[in-house]
């Protein structure tokens, strides 16, 4: 009897000790991660061509990268990958939303460019949803894609949400894609309008590895891994948002200070050194940029280092400016911005 009860206590030790030492994360990666690519727009008209700028059309751009996207995505073990359309024609954003409910999407995730009315922009953005679980969700991914296309030299504006007028997610594919229980982001790679984005082009595989750089992001959002080329992720460890309790709107305020003040002329190179301080207590300080004239004109917009509130730079006065007004702006990454204070200085 005794060695009957010792042999039920050995194997109840032995099955607690094996339950405890599986590894769950693998067993969760066995079962295949199901994702969908949206290739933004397509077909005709001028909003499903997207943006044309500097000899680009955003509905093509799209497609190259998000085919590079699945391509790299699909040497991953447990993953399969759709694309919403595989041609140039027009697919209605609900359309595009069921097609991922109909393949059981686990995340929906929407290519596109980016182009402003002013063109004074540049940079990626991602947007999500502004709802718990959706955005919680669409927030990690965002962090991670946003630190890979960093790697790529691209000014990182941000993970954003916005709200349109009836309460809902602003953006359709969004808004869509929620409504179904899918998460879904818009990837906003590059400006197709601001020469500072628009010269990466010059690089005819920097669209090929937007789309790897997607499937990076991707890739270590699930914890992949790739028996085909050896990457792993399985034991990645990144940013977990917390999961808000009420819908997370957009900043609708330009920053609380712009300020500034001079701290020295140099009159052989007429630059004015001026110092600068920008703070926004809801979104980040991204661009700053100043004026000599009082405003009248302004130079293109400068990044601003967002670990500082005050940051020093060179304002230079053309020589025939025999008295410089400087004033200066900063933008948040909703691209709202907050004017300085005027300084004058004699400049002869």
């Amino acid at each position: 009897m005794f060695n009957r009860v010792k042999y039920l206590v050995l194997s109840f030790i032995c099955f607690i000790v094996a339950v405890f030492s599986f590894d769950f994360t693998s067993f969760a990666a066995g079962k295949n991660v199901v994702v969908v690519i949206d290739p933004g727009h397509g077909g005709t008209g001028e909003k499903n061509i997207g943006a044309v700028y500097n000899g680009f059309t955003e509905k093509d751009l799209t497609m190259v990268v998000a085919v590079a996207m699945k391509n790299e995505l699909e040497k991953y073990d447990n993953v399969k990958v759709y694309l919403t359309r595989t041609d140039d024609r027009f697919i209605s954003l609900e359309d595009r939303a069921e097609f991922a409910k109909s393949v059981n999407a686990d995340f929906l995730y929407s290519i596109h460019f980016n182009a402003s009315v002013e063109h004074d922009f540049y940079g990626s953005e991602i947007w999500t949803s502004a709802f718990g679980s959706y955005y919680q969700k669409g927030y990690d991914f965002g962090l991670l894609i946003s630190d890979e296309l960093a790697d790529l030299g691209i000014y990182q504006k941000g993970v954003k949400t916005k709200i349109g007028k009836n309460g809902d997610d602003y953006y359709g594919i969004i808004r869509h894609s929620v409504s179904r229980g899918i998460p879904a982001v818009i990837i906003e790679h590059l400006y197709l309008d601001h020469i500072y984005d628009v010269q990466k082009f010059a690089d005819q595989d920097y669209l090929v590895n937007l789309g790897i750089c997607d499937a990076t992001a991707v890739a270590k959002y699930y914890k992949l891994k790739s028996s085909k080329t050896g990457a792993d992720y399985s034991n990645i460890t990144y940013t977990n948002v917390k999961k808000p309790s009420a819908k997370v709107f957009q900043d609708t305020t330009e920053p609380e200070t712009c300020s500034i003040k001079t701290i020295s002329y140099d009159a052989s190179s007429r630059n004015v050194l001026v110092e600068m301080t920008a703070k926004d207590s809801n979104s980040p300080i991204i661009y700053f940029s100043y004026s000599y004239d009082g405003g009248n004109t302004f130079c293109p917009l400068q990044m601003w280092y967002r670990t500082k509130t005050t940051q020093s730079f060179n304002v230079n006065v053309p020589a025939s400016c025999a008295k410089a007004t400087i004033v200066c702006r900063a933008y948040n990454n909703y691209e709202l911005f907050k004017q300085s204070n005027e300084v004058s200085i004699e400049t002869r």
